[in-house]
């Protein structure tokens, strides 16, 4: 399936191209760039619900550095590079705990050599994550023929994000005393995934401003592909049958992604 998929695209990139060739319009470029905001609103989805609920959407935000080559008049294959953050709220409903040592998070592996500084251990009930990725969009554009100054587009992509950094605020109860606090701003870089893929469906727009300088709008549902966390928790405990164990955990990020930019 995957070789006849490949096929069907190639044999469309040589006829688009040579359409292109013969029939392109004098207006529009072969090759365009411009810039793109991403605003969004995203949530996670975790995969184990005896142990984690969705605790709603957050707001996140990218921009991006696109081009997009036009293979024929209709079709244009889309990539780019940017950076954005992304995210997500859970909650945590079983015993899930982790140690503090002078405000930083102490990795599971080290909690056997917790004697000095000031190790506090807190139960965990609700994180918000903050994660920063670069990002690489790569695309295929399809659009209609002009219809007076707008063209109008679906376009499918697929998100490559390579993390950048992570931060979490959490809302914690304290072990020893049981009041509940909040833990800001903790550094959990080690604790996501390096590489994070989802795949976007948009529907759009272009609206002609002069020649094949366009504003572009969209809006697309973002559907995440891989686990956004590490598979086995660096810095997350839990405790069952009286055995304390690293937290198995998979979280996938989904969203409504708008896209508003402009291409010259």
């Amino acid at each position: 399936m995957k070789k006849i998929l490949s096929f069907s695209l190639l044999v469309l990139f040589c006829t688009g191209l040579f359409a292109q060739e013969k029939s392109g319009s004098k207006d529009m470029k072969n090759f365009r760039f411009g810039v793109t905001a991403l605003p969004s609103l995203v949530s996670y989805k975790p995969d184990d619900l005896k142990k984690f609920e969705k605790g709603g959407t957050t707001f996140r935000f990218g921009v991006l550095v696109n081009a997009e080559y036009s293979f024929s008049g209709n079709f244009a294959l889309g990539f780019g590079i940017g950076i954005g953050s992304c995210g997500g709220k859970i909650k945590f409903i079983d015993s899930t705990h982790y140690y503090v040592n002078d405000g930083e998070i102490i990795q599971v592996k080290d909690t056997s050599n917790i004697l000095t500084g000031k190790i506090e251990q807190f139960l965990l009930k609700t994180r918000t994550y903050k994660a920063s990725y670069y990002s690489i969009p790569i695309s295929l554009k399809m659009r209609t023929n002009e219809i007076g100054y707008m063209r109008y587009f679906v376009e499918p992509r697929l998100n490559i994000n390579i993390r950048k950094k992570v931060r979490a605020d959490d809302d914690v109860v304290n072990w020893n005393s049981t009041n509940a606090v909040k833990e800001e701003n903790l550094d959990i870089t080690k604790d996501m995934a390096l590489l994070k893929i989802s795949a976007t469906l948009s529907a759009g727009g272009e609206y002609y401003l002069s020649g094949s300088t366009a504003f572009v709008f969209a809006i697309g549902y973002d559907y995440g592909l891989s686990n956004a966390v590490q598979k086995e928790s660096g810095n997350l405990l839990r405790t069952k049958d009286n055995v304390v164990k690293p937290l198995e955990q998979k979280f996938n990020q989904n969203g409504i992604v708008l896209s508003l930019g402009i291409l010259f």
